[in-house]
Order: C-alpha cells, then structure tokens, then sequence
C-alpha cells in the first residue's frame, strides 16, 4: 500500500496511531469510491472551510471531503496531510486533451466503461481516461492550453484530473502505473499551474517545461529533468531536480539524492546516405555510461519511431530490416543505476536500399566460354526500369571493357570482348534514376580453341 503523508516529526509522534487508523481505513474508502480523486497537500494555517472555498464548487462540501477522508474531528487538520478530493466537486470545468499524435496500437477506457477501445487521431481525452499503449506503439495528447504529455510503447496511464478552475488555475494530475512518458509543459504567463505524476513509488510535482518519468516492472520510479525543475517525494521526504539532473525512487524508499545526468555519445562518421543494409554505426565514449540507446525516429521530434536499441557502449550498433527514407538519429547514455541522460542533438540520414542489386543467373562465376559473346543474365528486380551493366579487365573496374546504363531487359550478350578474363557486375535504376548498390562481382573467361 502507498503511503504519501508528510507530517512534521512533532505531529508524527503526538498523532501516530490516529494516522495508523487512516491508513488502515483507506482502502475500504478508495473501493468506496468510484468518483477519481486529486490528492492536495494542507499548508501551514489551512482549515478545513478555506479549503472548501478555495477548491469547491460548493464550499459547504467541504464536510464530505472530511468524510472522505476519514477525519473525525473536522477543526484538527494538520500540514503536510494529504487530503483527497473527489474531482466532481471541484470548481471550474474538465480541460479536454486532444490525440495529436498516434502510432500502433493504443487503447483508452473511462472510469465508467472498463472495455478498452481503440483511439484514432484527433480523438477526445478526458479526465478519468486510462490510456494504454502497446508494443511499439506511441501516442501523445495535447490539452486546450498547449501543455502535452507523449506516452511510450507498453506504457498505462491515468489522467486523474484535467481541470481549468477560477483565476486562469490549471490542474492536471496523472498516474503513471507502468511504462514511459514525457511530459512538456507549455511556457505562459498569466496561469498557474499545478502538474503532478504519481506513480506506485514516488510524486512528481512538476515545476519544469521538459522532463521524462518512468515506471519499471519492479515499480522503481525514474525521473530526469531536461528542462525547468521538478519536485519528487516518497516516504516523507522531497528531493528538487533541476535542469540537466535526476533521481531514483524505489518502492517504500525515499527519493535518492539528484545527480547530473550523463552526456550523449557522439555517432562517429555518420553518413547522410546509407544504401546498404544492416545501417553500422558506432559512437564515442562517455565516462561512467553502462549503456548507450540509439533512437532512429521518421520526425526530429522523436515520436514516430522506427528503431529504438539500448546495447553495451564497446558495441556497434546494428541495423536491420530499415525501410528506404529520411530519419533522424539520436543517442543518449545510461548510468549505473538507469538513468538516461541528456539526448544528443539529432543527425538526418537518408536510407535508400531499393532497389535491391539483381541476383545473377547466368554464368556462374569464374565460368569459361569459347564464344566471344557469352549471355549473361539475371532476376528481375521489384521498383527497376533498367539495369546497368559493367564489364572489366580487373576486379577493380578501373579498365573498363563494356558499360551499359540503359538495359531493359534481364540479359545482355556483349559485344566487344577479346580473350581473357573479365570481371563484372550489375545494378538496378530506379523510375526517378536513382541507381542501387552493385551486385557482388563475378568473372568469366574466353579462350577460345
């Protein structure tokens, strides 16, 4: 069971056994309750009558939030207890998010209606939605007021609420149960924001524009700050995290204390046109990464991914199965304990493996002829119009004997050989004239009789 009560050690002491009979009792109240709730934490001097004017449509309701909470004696409340309140009697109205990017397979069910469904652009979110993606699956919602949260694959979330309330007040509470998200927080004057992501180990209130949370199986939360700064609190205890810095919370642990996040290693000789499969690249050391990720995306801004890989930093990293366009590269380190560090700047490549060089039928390497025109044939290949074909003295092809560009068909006798032996090789040519890689070189010999 999560606990999330900061007391001052003088009430602590005096109160422990009326808090020990809260938490026992909350379970039976969270069941109880099927409305979602947002979690508010008193200050110094509030009661339980400010708080119901400063949040509640009806301030009178301030006896259910009581209720809710389990609090016998309304006048004694103390600061740092964390009260929850139902979002249905809050002011102000829900802030509808938006699907404003998606790839694969994402769902989203209310509190309401359990059945998950499958979301599509430009779909409506609300407060109450869970959202859940799934393998390499991605989605990210933009609310009304500009601020966006971008939701990894095999990644849960609830957005527990999305509130606009009086005085340009936005309110937004999120928990993350499982998997990835970055959360980007629009810059703005004239509102005040409050931003929080719970998660089973800790709470993110955010203060920051950019940073990443993340859950893993053994519910161990991570946080890193790439922009702005960012509360996190566990078990009585609040760490700040500003720019360029982290921390980690385990279950029932406080939040470690932040350290700077490591530097990106450098790709080393990247090429702006790859046209060969597997893609090979290698990076730079980083002192203290135990890991290195590389994120191949289709946009800069990372979220339509093609290839994600995390591998050893002595590694180079391989590439399959890539299909032909313009991608961007990123890398990032990772520290002893999984925290990624600061992303580099994106490198644009372009990949262009189609079409593919033709598989040759005929003749067979280092075959011997007694015809001055021996045949040479071969497949076609998909997405050519035409092939080009090179005939030479050496293996090199700086002596060139025959070259063809603009064979439309799938064999070609030459024309103009003499005794010895030739090398050769073919390509194929795209309808917009690009030319593939060459086949593997082959060699043939005439002697004749």
């Amino acid at each position: 069971m999560k606990v999330r009560v900061n007391m001052m050690p003088f009430f602590e002491r005096k109160f422990s056994s009326l808090i020990l009979l809260l938490f026992i009792l909350m379970p039976m109240c969270l069941r109880a309750e099927t409305d979602p709730t947002i979690e508010i934490k008193v200050r110094q001097g509030d009661t339980l009558i400010n708080i119901g004017r400063a949040y509640l449509n009806v301030p009178g309701n301030w006896r259910k939030v009581a209720e809710i909470n389990r609090i016998k004696n309304t006048d004694l409340i103390f600061p740092y207890q964390i009260l929850r309140i139902p979002v249905s009697l809050l002011k102000g109205s829900p802030v509808k998010g938006n699907v404003s990017f998606i790839k694969g397979a994402v769902a989203m069910h209310s509190e309401k209606e359990r059945e998950w469904t499958r979301l599509q652009l430009h779909d409506s979110i609300y407060e109450g939605n869970w959202i859940r993606t799934e393998e390499e699956s991605a989605v990210e919602i933009t609310f009304e007021d500009g601020d966006s949260f971008f939701q990894h694959a095999q990644t849960t979330l609830n957005i527990s609420a999305a509130r606009k309330l009086p005085g340009a007040y936005l309110l937004f509470k999120l928990y993350l149960k499982a998997g990835r998200a970055v959360t980007k927080l629009k810059e703005a004057t004239g509102r005040e924001l409050r931003f929080e992501i719970d998660t089973p180990s800790s709470v993110c209130s955010v203060r920051g524009t950019v940073f990443r949370t993340s859950v893993d199986p053994e519910e161990t939360t991570r946080s890193e700050v790439l922009s702005g700064t960012i509360d996190v609190e566990a078990m009585r205890e609040k760490v700040n995290v500003k720019k360029g810095e982290g921390t980690l919370v385990r279950k029932d642990e406080p939040p470690m204390e932040p350290r700077e996040l490591l530097r990106p290693p450098q790709v080393i000789n990247v090429k702006a046109l790859y046209k060969q499969l597997p893609l090979l690249f290698e990076f730079g050391s980083v002192e203290g990464a135990r890991l290195y990720k590389a994120i191949l995306a289709k946009d800069d801004g990372f979220k339509d991914i093609a290839k994600e890989e995390t591998f050893n930093p002595s590694d180079t990293l391989t590439v399959y199965n890539l299909e032909d366009g313009s991608y961007f590269l990123q890398s990032l380190s990772i520290d002893d304990i999984g925290l990624e560090g600061v992303p580099s700047s994106a490198s644009r490549i372009n990949v262009r493996i189609n079409p593919l060089p033709p598989m040759i039928e005929t003749p067979v390497n280092n075959a011997s002829y007694t015809t001055m025109s021996p045949l040479i044939s071969w497949l076609r290949v998909e997405d050519a119009v035409r092939y080009s074909l090179q005939i030479a003295e050496d293996e090199h092809f700086r002596n060139i004997s025959e070259e063809k560009n603009d064979i439309r068909s799938t064999s070609y006798a030459p024309q103009h050989l003499d005794r010895g032996k030739y090398y050769f090789r073919i390509s194929s040519i795209a309808e917009d004239d690009y030319q593939g890689e060459w086949s593997d070189t082959l060699s043939f010999t005439i002697a004749l009789p």
